[in-house]
């Protein structure tokens, strides 16, 4: 039998010349390899100890391991990791006879994600979900544990009657621990969200995470310890460097790459290579768009004490659907992103995807022309640009991110030049008096702006 929450299979085999050698030595050998039953596949990097002894091997990247040489006697073999250390487990089998001269082949594997959860979340917590998150929170900086922060996973349920949908905001938080670790229970296993960790005034990016395995574990880098600590300084900046490739590996240039809620913004070269200069460290969102492909979201631990380096693949050509077939999702990601209610109070104008269907503009700026609090002007070689009334500034906010600020007529950092109008889902525009408080935006000059909130097909979840 074995102990705790390990699943074990120990299998005699003989070897006739490793049985030989150890017998001369009247000394055993162990072999075997460790699955990761929480994440798939082997478990690479642990640490397979003998009791009694001062044995041990570590895995490789298929999860095998060999210790030679031991004692006969009766011995434990003992499983470590740093994922049992945040599960809070430990796999350990129950003591067995190692004869002189046998070889034993050994299986061992961290515990199912159903077990887990069964032996860490209450009852009570598992009526609400099956599903859990386990992980620690370091400072970016550093790499400390970050004691004290929170870490909290949001999202909402909806449910569709046959004439309202009703929305019901959820929420599960835990409060990190000394050494960094965290436990979050009663999460469902169907849902797809962010994890977000927080302290104080300052968090991390929402990082995207899927349930369905039953458990994830997450590291997350907290930034702005330096600003918390020493006031007046600032918090460490880094460079992210990387490459935007497609679905065969080969560069794609012209792709624009920027950290959300940053101003590091770039275009990849023709090598695919980019450079995002004075990144904020922390657990951050970069998202990569081009003209034609579908957008990518990927999360970055950015971190002053490591290399920052990032490779995004863009497989997906953005394809247009018919309308017939995507105007329930449609409607439901409206409703999740706030589109609907905004759009009863009548302080904007507000592009529908049926507006947007009827009118077809060719371009971003040719939808934003209908919009009376916008004004369109032109280049000396012709091209249109877009101010707010009396040639003040606009902000543009793109799937909840506000972007870099640009000057009217710096057309290639605007979403005109990186947003195809068939990658749009939905368009709010606001006068300075009219905007909503999430989207408040100001130049860098202090004044308050018109501001374009654009919802892509890709966040409403119409693919």
């Amino acid at each position: 039998m074995c102990k705790g929450l390990s699943l074990l299979c120990i299998l005699a085999l003989s070897s006739p010349a490793l049985g030989q050698r150890a017998a001369e030595n009247q000394l055993s050998a162990l072999s075997g390899i460790v699955i990761d039953s929480v994440r798939g596949g082997y478990l690479r990097d642990a640490i397979v100890s003998i009791s009694g002894t001062q044995l041990s091997a570590s895995t490789d990247s298929l999860g095998r391991f060999h210790i030679d040489s031991i004692p006969a006697g009766m011995h434990a073999v003992r499983l470590l990791h740093p994922i049992l250390d945040t599960l809070g487990i430990s796999v350990t089998t129950a003591s067995r006879e190692f004869s002189s001269g046998s070889r034993i082949s050994l299986i061992l594997s961290i515990p199912s994600p159903g077990t887990i959860v069964e032996r860490k979340c209450s009852i009570v917590d598992r009526k609400l979900g099956d599903a859990a998150l386990a992980g620690v929170v370091v400072e970016a900086e550093t790499e400390s544990p970050a004691s004290g922060a929170e870490v909290h996973v949001a999202w909402t349920d909806i449910r569709v009657d046959k004439k309202t949908i009703v929305k019901t905001p959820q929420r599960r938080a835990a409060k990190v621990r000394s050494d960094g670790s965290f436990l979050i229970c009663g999460i469902p296993s169907d849902l797809q969200t962010g994890v977000v960790a927080s302290r104080g005034g300052d968090s991390t990016a929402a990082v995207p995470v899927d349930f369905g395995r039953g458990i994830v574990l997450q590291t997350l880098y907290l930034p702005g310890m330096s600003a918390l600590t020493t006031p007046g300084r600032a918090d460490r900046r880094v460079n992210v460097t990387g490459k935007v490739v497609d679905g065969n590996g080969k560069p794609i240039a012209g792709a624009r790459v920027a950290i959300d809620a940053d101003d590091a913004v770039t275009n990849s070269r023709a090598d695919g290579s980019f450079d995002l200069l004075n990144v904020r460290a922390g657990s951050r969102m970069a998202t990569a768009r081009k003209i034609g492909l579908e957008p990518v979201e990927i999360s970055i631990n950015v971190s002053p004490s490591k290399a920052n380096v990032l490779t995004v693949q863009m497989k997906n050509t953005v394809r247009v659907l018919e309308a017939v077939k995507v105007t329930a999702l449609r409607n439901l990601g409206l409703q999740r992103v706030g589109f609907t209610e905004r759009q009863k109070w009548g302080m904007g104008k507000m592009f529908t995807p049926e507006d947007i269907e009827r009118r077809n503009p060719l371009r971003l700026n040719y939808l934003l022309e209908a919009a009376p609090m916008l004004r369109t002007g032109a280049t000396s070689d012709g091209k249109r640009y877009i101010t707010g009334r009396f040639n003040g500034c606009v902000r543009y906010f793109v799937d909840g991110w506000l972007t870099t600020e640009a000057s009217p007529l710096d057309l290639e950092n605007l979403p005109n030049s990186y947003l195809s109008t068939a990658e749009i889902g939905a368009v709010e525009v606001y006068s300075p008096l009219s905007v909503p408080p999430q989207f408040f935006a100001m130049s860098r000059s202090g004044n308050v702006c018109s501001v374009v909130v654009i919802w892509t097909k890709f966040k409403l979840g119409v693919r």
